[in-house]
C-alpha cells in the first residue's frame, strides 16, 4: 500500500502488507493518521471497497474522491470483455461451425454416419448443410444421366442461387469437367463423386476465410473503439469510420464511450448522469461489464466529487488530485521486484523500498507471521 501526496506528487508512506484485507487496510491508515498531522481536504481511491469502510472508519469526515483512471479503467476493462465476447459469439462460434461441417461431411462420406446432425446457429451454415444434404442425395444415384440432370435441376434453384458459396462452388465444378475432361458415365462417377464434395468442401472454406478476414478487421476495430478521443489522429477517425460500415453494431459501443470521456472535460453543469451507460448492456452482456456500468452509476457523486476543487474561472484543478495512480513510484517498485537485489529479509526488503521512494515504509505484524510461519518451513 502506497499514499502520495496529490499536489506534490511524493510518496508520503506506504506498507508491506500481507493481503488489501480491511484489517491490512486499517493498520495502514492509522499509522498514515499519525504521520500526517494536518487535515486531509481530499482523498483519491480505487474502487475497493475495503480501502473505503478503512477510510470512513479512520477519516470519518474527509471527503473520499473515487479515481478518474481507475474509473476509466473499469469501464475499458468492461469493454474488453464484452468485445470479446461478441468475437466469439459472432465470429469465433460461426467458424467452428463451418469447421465442424466439414468434419461431419468426411464422416457421411466414409460411412461413419448417415446424416449431420448438428445444432447450428448462422444461417450461411445452415444453408451450406442444407446444400449438402441436397446434393448427398443427387449422388446417390447410381444412373450418371439421373445424377447430371438432377444436377443441372439443382443449380437452377433459387435456393441454390441464393447460397453464399454457389460461385465457388461452381468454379471447382467446372474444372473438374474442364481439365480432367470427364464426362457422367459409370466409369467417372467413382472420380467425379468425390471431387463435387470437395467442391462442396471448397466453398464452405471460403466462405470461412472470409470470416477469418473479418475477426481480422474485427480485432482492429475492438482496438479503435478503445481508444481515448483525445489520443485518436486523423488517420485513427479514418480507419474507425471504415470498421464502423463494415460492424455498425459497434457505433452504440464507441458513441457511448466517447460520451463517458466527454463528461470529465465540461463543466459540471453541463455534465450528464451516468445512467447513459446502460444503453450497451443487454440480458447477453458479459458480467464485468455489467458490473462495470452499475458499479460506475453507483459512484457517480465520489467520481465527479473532484468539481468542487475547480477554480471558478478557469474550471481547471489546482492539482492533480483526481489521479490516485503514480505511475514513476510503480515503476521503481517493478524494478525492485525484478531485480530482488538485497532483498532476502524483510528488513532489507523494508529499508530498500524505503531507500528508494523516500518516505517511511511499514510492514504489517500479519506479513511478519505469514513470513515466519514459512519460513519453519523452507
Amino acid at each position: 500500500m502506497l499514499a502520495t501526496d496529490s499536489i506534490n506528487k511524493n510518496p508520503i508512506a506506504g506498507a508491506l502488507v500481507a493481503g488489501e484485507s480491511k484489517e491490512e487496510t486499517l493498520f495502514f491508515l492509522t499509522h498514515l493518521k499519525q504521520w500526517i498531522k494536518k487535515p486531509l481536504s481530499l482523498v483519491t481511491i480505487d474502487f475497493s471497497t475495503r480501502i473505503l469502510s478503512g477510510l470512513e472508519e479512520v477519516y470519518p469526515h474527509v471527503p473520499i474522491q473515487k479515481c478518474v483512471f481507475h474509473a476509466i479503467q473499469l469501464l475499458t476493462r468492461g469493454y474488453i470483455k464484452e468485445l470479446t465476447r461478441i468475437k466469439r459469439t459472432r465470429l469465433l462460434d460461426h467458424i467452428k461451425e463451418f469447421t465442424l461441417l466439414r468434419r461431419k461431411s468426411l464422416d457421411i462420406e466414409k460411412g461413419k454416419m448417415l446424416k449431420i446432425e448438428l445444432n447450428l446457429n448462422f444461417s450461411d451454415t445452415q444453408h451450406s448443410r442444407s446444400m449438402y444434404k441436397s446434393l448427398h442425395k443427387i449422388l446417390s444415384n447410381t444412373s450418371p444421366t439421373i445424377i447430371e440432370s438432377k444436377l443441372i435441376e439443382f443449380f437452377a434453384q433459387q435456393d441454390f442461387r441464393a447460397w453464399k458459396g454457389h460461385e465457388l462452388f461452381l468454379e471447382s465444378y467446372k474444372k473438374i469437367f474442364i481439365e480432367h475432361n470427364f464426362t457422367f458415365s459409370r466409369k467417372s462417377l467413382k472420380y467425379i463423386i468425390p471431387k463435387l464434395y470437395k467442391a462442396w468442401r471448397a466453398a464452405i472454406r471460403g466462405l470461412r476465410k472470409d470470416l477469418e478476414r473479418t475477426k481480422t478487421i474485427f480485432n482492429k476495430a475492438k482496438y479503435l473503439v478503445l481508444m481515448n478521443p483525445k489520443n485518436m489522429e486523423p488517420f485513427h477517425r479514418r480507419e474507425l469510420r471504415k470498421c464502423l460500415r463494415i460492424f455498425p453494431w459497434l457505433r452504440i459501443y464507441r458513441k457511448t464511450l466517447v460520451k463517458f470521456y466527454y463528461q470529465f472535460n465540461i463543466s459540471p453543469e453541463k455534465r450528464r448522469p451516468l445512467k447513459f451507460l446502460t444503453a450497451i448492456l443487454s440480458e447477453h452482456s458479459h458480467p464485468w461489464l455489467n458490473s462495470a456500468v452499475h458499479t460506475l452509476i453507483e459512484n457517480e457523486e465520489n467520481i465527479f466529487r473532484y468539481q468542487t476543487f475547480l477554480s471558478p474561472k478557469t474550471h481547471t484543478l489546482p492539482s492533480k488530485s483526481i489521479k490516485v495512480v503514480k505511475e514513476s513510484a510503480n515503476k521503481t517498485l517493478n524494478r525492485l521486484y525484478r531485480t530482488q537485489c538485497g532483498m532476502r529479509t524483510i528488513e532489507n526488503l523494508q529499508m530498500r523500498i524505503s531507500q528508494r521512494l523516500s518516505c517511511p515504509i511499514i510492514v504489517s505484524p500479519s506479513l511478519k507471521e505469514k513470513l515466519n510461519y514459512q519460513s519453519k518451513f523452507n
